[in-house]
């Protein structure tokens, strides 16, 4: 670090509290969605829904490594990358910044298709009335982002292992503090209450339109 210069971490606290809050949520979602406790696999979806979108939008106004323009490169940059040249930026490197974004879109697509999906048996959205004759369509689209989901899970596990038994980076540790022992920020986070902004804003305007939204018609 050069005389002066702040040791700011690479991922800011915004960043990393969403990044470790989907694997806990995403769980707990698995094992509700399995024991048929249904209104709890709502309430935490509502959650994931509000840390994605907040997560997308910090990625346009946040700190400089948690916006997408600063770590999204080209496909040719990634292609080198995989071809095996050296990164030697502080962020995510070129695969993994769009690995990331696949995962958030990912997480995005599971959350709002629950609001709409019904499979017409035990479940059913409290936006699916809205979806009206694409209710069914939107619920079997849950059940097969499911499937992607979990297979990309798996994939950024093996790529983890990968980078930490072979390449020997701390990917986990870094994500924790948000900075390595040769991997830190010479810019200042943008402050996390402008998140918590976001996420109050996301959060009250989901808890509205789920309020008024209207119930399905009965038929018993």
């Amino acid at each position: 670090m050069r005389q002066g210069q702040r040791d700011w971490p690479v991922w800011d606290v915004v960043v990393r509290v969403i990044h470790w809050y989907f694997p806990l949520a995403i769980a707990f979602m698995w094992w509700s969605g399995g024991e048929g406790l249904m209104q709890w696999h709502s309430w935490v979806g509502y959650s994931l829904l509000v840390a994605s979108l907040t997560r997308i939008l910090w990625g346009f106004v946040g700190s400089y490594y948690a916006r997408f323009a600063n770590f999204l490169c080209s496909p040719r940059a990634v292609w080198h990358y995989i071809r095996g040249k050296p990164f030697t930026g502080l962020g995510h490197n070129p695969l993994g910044g769009w690995s990331s974004v696949a995962l958030l879109l990912l997480v995005t697509s599971q959350a709002t298709s629950g609001l709409f999906a019904s499979d017409d048996i035990l479940f059913e959205g409290p936006l699916a009335y809205w979806a009206g004759d694409w209710s069914a369509t939107l619920g079997a689209w849950h059940e097969t982002n499911w499937t992607l989901l979990r297979t990309l899970i798996l994939i950024h596990v093996c790529a983890i292992l990968f980078y930490k038994l072979v390449k020997k980076q701390a990917l986990v540790q870094a994500m924790i503090t948000g900075r390595a022992v040769d991997r830190f920020s010479s810019e200042k986070p943008v402050s996390s209450r402008w998140a918590l902004v976001i996420a109050g804003i996301a959060s009250a305007v989901l808890a509205l339109v789920v309020a008024y939204a209207p119930d399905s018609p009965s038929y018993y």
